[in-house]
C-alpha cells in the first residue's frame, strides 16, 4: 500500500501554501492535501478552491476604502473593549475574520445604531468565504463572527442583516471571479441600510402589513402576539418595531435550525423590504 503526491500546485507558494493531489496504489484519487510550510493543513476534496488568507483580507481592505467603511479599529463610536487589529485569526491561522465599520450612525426609536461588514475565509475547508452585513450598539472585541449566516446575540442588537456566502469551489478563485466586486456590493449595503432603517422607524404598521404576515409562512411561533391577535392596534406600531420583534422570534427559536432561520428571514424581507428602492 503506497500513499505519495501527484503534481504540486505551488500557485501560492508565496503564503507558504501548496496543494498536492494524493496518489494512492499509483492511481489518482479525489483528494489532495493542503499544506502549509511544510506542515499538513487538512485533505479536502480536489473540487476545493484554495482562497489564501491574505488574499481575502486584501480584497476586503480594497473593497473597504472604495465603499467609505473604515477598519473596525479606527471605528470612532462607544467601545466596550478595543480590538487591537481588525483582522482576527484563529490559534491555528487557518481561519480568518477581517471587520469593518461605517462611521456614521442612525437611531431607531430614540437609539444609536451602527453597522459594520465582516469578511471570513479559511484554508482549511472549516469555514466557507462569506461576506455580511451585521448592526451594534457599541463596538467590542467579542465580534469575530459578525457578519456571517450564524452570528447573531441578543446583547447589542448585534445581528447579521445581509451576506453572501461562497463555498470553496470553482468560481471562487481570485484570478478569475471578482470576488472584490462581490466585497464591495455588500459593503455598499450596509449605506443603503442606514436609510432602510431610519425609514422603518419612522413608518407606520398598517393593517394591511399584518394580515400579509398573518397569510404568509411564517411560522405562528415566529410572530409577536401582538400579531397573532384578532385586533391589533397598528397606529401604536412602527415597521420596525414589527421587523425587529419578529426577528428576534426567529434567531430566538431554538426548535429551528439555520437553513428554517434563513427561509423565514427571507420571507419577512419580502414583505418588509430592506432596499429602499423596493420600498
Amino acid at each position: 500500500m503506497e500513499i505519495k503526491f501527484g503534481e504540486l500546485d505551488n500557485r501560492w507558494e508565496q503564503y507558504g501554501l501548496i496543494e498536492a493531489p494524493l496518489i494512492f496504489n499509483g492511481k489518482d484519487t479525489r483528494y489532495k492535501a493542503v499544506i502549509r510550510e511544510g506542515s499538513l493543513i487538512n485533505v479536502v476534496g480536489k473540487g476545493y478552491q484554495l482562497l489564501p488568507n491574505e488574499e481575502a483580507v486584501k480584497l476586503a481592505d480594497m473593497a473597504a476604502k472604495m465603499a467609505g467603511l473604515v477598519p473596525f479599529t479606527e471605528f470612532s463610536g462607544t467601545w466596550i473593549v478595543r480590538m487591537a487589529d481588525h483582522v482576527i485569526l484563529d490559534k491555528d491561522g487557518t481561519r480568518v475574520h477581517a471587520l469593518y465599520a461605517h462611521q456614521g450612525h442612525f437611531e431607531v426609536n430614540g437609539e444609536e445604531m451602527h453597522l459594520g461588514v465582516g469578511v471570513h475565509n479559511s484554508i482549511d475547508g472549516t469555514l466557507a468565504f462569506e461576506c455580511g452585513v451585521f448592526t451594534f450598539r457599541h463596538a467590542c472585541a467579542n465580534m469575530v463572527l459578525a457578519g456571517t449566516r450564524h452570528f447573531q446575540m441578543a446583547f447589542d442588537m448585534r445581528r447579521t442583516i445581509d451576506y453572501v456566502y461562497r463555498r470553496h469551489t470553482a468560481g471562487l478563485d481570485p484570478l478569475k471571479a471578482d470576488l472584490k466586486g462581490t466585497i464591495l456590493a455588500v459593503m455598499e449595503k450596509a449605506n443603503l441600510m442606514i436609510e432602510a432603517y431610519e425609514a422603518l422607524a419612522t413608518e407606520k404598521a398598517t393593517d394591511e402589513l399584518i394580515q400579509k404576515i398573518r397569510k404568509s409562512r411564517l411560522s405562528n411561533r415566529v410572530l409577536p402576539d401582538y400579531v397573532r391577535e384578532p385586533e391589533v392596534r397598528v397606529e401604536d406600531l412602527t415597521q420596525w418595531e414589527v421587523y425587529n420583534d419578529i426577528t428576534e422570534l426567529i434567531w430566538h427559536n431554538a426548535k429551528s435550525g439555520m437553513k428554517t432561520k434563513t427561509f423565514q428571514m427571507d420571507t419577512l424581507h419580502r414583505l418588509i423590504s430592506l432596499t429602499p428602492e423596493a420600498r
